[in-house]
């Protein structure tokens, strides 16, 4: 799919365009310099986002227990604006860089520019819904009867600024795309000086509570839609325009398709997330429901935003290469992507699992029952990150080339056929604890899917290289 070309273009239009495709840095640089400047910069913006949630634990651990559960609770809004953002942004990054590979550019402008209208009219759409249906949304992402109050007023900030938070995440994955990934983390890094203020301010100062802390993550999460001004006066070959308002549904059906794979891992999460409160409710209370804030909205969550960085600064490498059909630079580009992926979240996870008492420490708030179960669920859920890591990566890369049914299969198989029946039969062995249990065990057969299907991509560009 894609915009349609009437007519064929010439041969000198053929050597300019690849001229132009060979000139970018993504074309001639070192893969292991570009993936240390795209990957590092990408994780950096996604655990500098983590980070803001991290300080936001911090002052929300002071808070009564039925706020921190209706916060958590609140909290899976943040999950539907990661969702939609990278299922615009990462489809759009995908569909631009194989146009720039290719040297179409006013092509990929276009895209660029039909994504962003879109993403804005849907999202506007979307928190309307929100708004009139608050109440029922919080009881179906978890909310007891207790906390339902404090969840409905939590989130009510969070559904108002949707439509900016959602192009917050569009415009960072584009800024990369547009070979920028500085000024996306830098982005991000103003926003986590802002929440970390604001917070202090409207928590401390003014004890606003709650809202103190809605407020913060509200502003702070809404500060990089203003890398639009970069779009509109910067020097870029991605400049939207006016009359890109005019959207072809067969160009925004491209893009959410070739995005559909990481948002179907967001869409998944998003339900399990949902199904893992109600169960933790029914089984274990309000206690392990606050003990899942503490992962879902803290802990585990900046791992997740970091591997999310990781990947989509892989993205524009492997993208842009494959359309510019140079296949050594995008097997070398996800094998040294492979590596940092795993090198990296061992040491992570092992200092995770070190630490977890000082770390829990943070968010408890010297609750002792809070703190010895969220030090055992810190180090249960993220024992296994690092596959959780690698499956994502992977998925990531064949997303990046538009081979859309491979990276979707390698999500959802996971969560289907594993999370999923894992969550429902492993409490009725264990009790609660299996439901923990049942997040690391899927891993194991979700990362197998995955390795088998990059082993069959290696051959087949072995392949190529020798066709």
């Amino acid at each position: 799919m894609g915009i349609a070309n009437n007519h064929p273009p010439s041969r000198t239009e053929q050597v300019e365009a690849k001229k132009q495709a060979y000139d970018s840095d993504l074309g001639t640089k070192s893969i292991p310099l570009l993936y240390l400047r795209f990957a590092l910069a990408g994780i950096m913006a996604n655990a500098i986002l983590g980070v803001v949630a991290v300080v936001d634990g911090y002052f929300v651990s002071g808070f009564q227990e039925l706020e921190v559960e209706g916060i958590g609770i609140g909290f899976t809004i943040m999950v539907i604006t990661r969702m939609l953002g990278v299922l615009f942004g990462v489809g759009a990054g995908a569909v631009i860089s194989l146009r720039l590979g290719k040297g179409k550019i006013e092509e990929a402008r276009s895209i660029m520019g039909q994504t962003l209208w879109f993403t804005l009219i849907f999202s506007v759409l979307l928190a309307v819904l929100g708004l009139l249906y608050e109440k029922d949304l919080m009881i179906l992402f978890g909310a007891s009867e207790e906390a339902l109050p404090y969840a409905v007023e939590y989130s009510r900030l969070l559904w108002i600024s949707l439509p900016i938070t959602i192009l917050a995440v569009v415009l960072s994955i584009l800024t990369n795309i547009d070979e920028k990934p500085v000024l996306s983390m830098n982005s991000w890094l103003v926003a986590a000086a802002v929440a970390g203020v604001i917070e202090w301010v409207m928590v401390t100062k003014y004890d606003m509570g709650m809202m103190g802390s809605s407020w913060a993550n509200t502003i702070s999460q809404s500060i990089p839609a203003l890398l639009i001004f970069y779009f509109w006066f910067g020097k870029t070959r991605l400049k939207p325009k006016l009359r890109d308002i005019k959207i072809r549904m067969k160009t925004i059906g491209e893009v959410a398709w070739t995005g559909f794979a990481s948002f179907s891992s967001q869409f998944m999460m998003f339900f399990a997330i949902i199904f893992f409160n109600n169960l933790l409710q029914s089984y274990g209370g309000g206690l392990h429901v606050a003990a899942f804030t503490i992962q879902n909205g803290y802990i585990t969550n900046l791992l997740a935003l970091t591997a999310l960085g990781g990947m989509t600064g892989l993205q524009p490498i492997i993208s842009y290469n494959y359309g510019a059909g140079n296949y050594d630079r995008v097997k070398q580009a996800i094998k040294m992507g492979l590596i940092f992926t795993i090198s990296f979240f061992v040491i992570a996870t092992a200092i995770l699992i070190i630490f977890a008492d000082p770390i829990v420490s943070f968010f408890s708030s010297g609750n002792p029952e809070l703190q010895q179960l969220g030090i055992w669920t810190t180090i249960v859920f993220n024992c296994l990150f690092t596959l959780n890591a690698v499956s994502l990566l992977i998925s990531g890369y064949f997303e990046s080339q538009e081979k859309n049914w491979t990276a979707t299969f390698i999500n959802v198989s996971k969560m289907v056929l594993f999370s999923f029946p894992f969550m429902f039969i492993f409490p009725q062995i264990w009790g609660v604890e299996g439901i923990w249990y049942s997040g690391p065990a899927a891993e194991v057969p979700g990362v197998l899917i995955a390795i088998y299907f990059i082993r069959k991509e290696f051959k087949r560009l072995r392949e190529r290289k020798f066709a």
